[in-house]
């Protein structure tokens, strides 16, 4: 093994403060493996290369040559992890190391600078119809501290099976009620706070659904009635203040 690869490995994870037996756990071989690695007695292989790029937050490029000429994925890069829905079981059991997993994807959104707790979800179902769409992507941010989630708020809800998108509201100290926007597709339960794994706000979307063009057309128009009602009824209103102060 090219003694520079493992000189690099080394720096990198005393950079870290990692112990050896840390970074063995995450490659899922033993210590003795690992320092075997170290010391340019071991070969590495592909999965490491990707798992050791993820753990120490540099390229692959750069763990294989020393030189960094491509950007690294991640959120300080502005990648925010997509967990598809084939993936989704396996970030349930495991919704740290999964976004090292080989299934996630990356992407990067214009204008948006995510950080480590930002993730894409697919929409899977019409539950939540019209707000969103079966096939839309929802940017989402976990929420650590529950008391902070607005009433009301859309969320993608974790449990210890499933992972759903639901309107949420609390109704108690330790109970929360998860409602569906379209009824006829789904129904509202409650769950306790031991019940949820996770939570993570919407904070945007990524929509496949296009209006048409008469549609459009249409909210227009209901836009300009909304305006000319407004409108009528601030004319009523000193209208009739004009009135009761003529009746004095």
């Amino acid at each position: 093994m090219d003694l520079e690869l493992s000189k690099r490995l080394r720096e990198l994870r005393k950079k870290k403060q990692f112990s050896q037996a840390f970074v063995a756990e995450k490659l899922s071989i033993s210590q003795a493996a690992y320092s075997l690695i170290e010391n340019s007695q071991n070969c590495i292989n592909t999965d490491h290369v990707k798992k050791l790029s993820a753990l120490y937050n540099v390229t692959t490029d750069f763990i294989i040559t020393g030189r960094d000429n491509s950007v690294a994925i991640s959120p300080s890069n502005g990648f925010v992890p997509f967990i598809k829905p084939q993936a989704q079981g396996g970030f349930i059991k495991n919704p740290t190391d999964q976004l090292f997993h080989d299934e996630t994807e990356w992407f990067k959104i214009p204008g948006f600078n995510p950080t480590s707790d930002h993730r894409l979800f697919e929409v899977e179902g019409n539950s939540m119809v019209p707000t969103v769409f079966s096939g839309d992507i929802l940017v989402c941010q976990k929420i650590d501290h529950w008391e902070r989630i607005l009433d009301g708020s859309i969320v993608v809800l974790m449990t210890a099976d499933s992972l759903q998108v639901k309107r949420i509201h609390r109704t108690s100290g330790k109970e929360f009620k998860f409602e569906c926007d379209n009824p006829a597709e789904g129904l509202d339960f409650t769950l306790q706070e031991n019940e949820i794994k996770e939570l993570s706000m919407v904070r945007g979307k990524i929509s496949n659904i296009l209006v048409p063009h008469h549609q459009v057309t249409s909210m227009g128009k209901v836009q300009n009635l909304e305006r000319r009602i407004e409108f009528l009824e601030k004319e009523i209103f000193t209208t009739l203040k004009k009135m009761k102060k003529s009746e004095k």
